[in-house]
């Protein structure tokens, strides 16, 4: 492939990552990512034929990155708390790359559960260790308190993943109370979810 049909493609892919994360699968046009990436429809469509085949490479992207901060579970030469640490780094610097993205998937996952469900065992590297399977073993050894870990990897990822979600509504409160705010500091967002941590499995 030439180099400018590199950089066309990747200028698209990028639009497209833009209006399909404000928009979704079914709501987002074609005509608005060719308009996004500054080209005419019909180049659009001379590299990807449909918007379902351009959506598919955009999803399946964003997920592979998704399922790649959980990759550090598997790391057994770091301690647990050290691992679940470097995933919260992860998961926020992939957020903030991502803004929208956990408004994307939960709204793809209610349109089509069975799409999202076969993407998911598709990208998923099953040789990686989940962090429920690691909380189950560390309580077994008595490492850590026994807390549920279901409910601990849900308040992990909601600590995460909700001021991105909920940052057009912090900043209507925020204004309202007349306190400047902008976005979420990352590194103090960060440590806010590392002290949860460190509080929830301290014996």
């Amino acid at each position: 492939m030439k180099l400018a049909d590199v950089n066309t493609e990747e200028r698209i892919l990028e639009a497209a990552k833009k209006v399909f994360m404000k928009y979704g699968l079914y709501g987002a046009r074609m005509q608005d990512i060719a308009d996004t990436a500054g080209i005419n429809k019909a180049l659009l469509h001379y590299y990807f034929r449909n918007k379902e085949k351009l959506f598919d490479h955009v999803f399946d992207g964003a997920l592979s990155k998704y399922f790649q901060q959980m990759e550090v579970f598997s790391d057994k030469s770091l301690p647990l708390i050290e691992r679940i640490n470097r995933y919260i780094d992860q998961m926020i610097d992939f957020l903030t790359e991502y803004p929208q993205m956990s408004i994307f998937i939960i709204k793809e996952i209610s349109t089509n559960p069975e799409l999202f469900h076969d993407k998911v065992h598709k990208i998923k590297n099953h040789k990686s260790t989940s962090l429920i399977a690691v909380l189950k073993e560390s309580i077994e050894l008595k490492e850590i308190p026994d807390i549920d870990p279901v409910i601990f990897l849900m308040n992990l990822h909601s600590l995460c993943a909700y001021p991105f979600v909920a940052s057009p509504i912090f900043k209507v409160i925020i204004e309202k109370s007349k306190t400047t705010w902008s976005d979420p500091n990352n590194e103090k967002h960060k440590q806010s979810v590392k002290e949860f941590v460190a509080f929830k499995l301290s014996n």
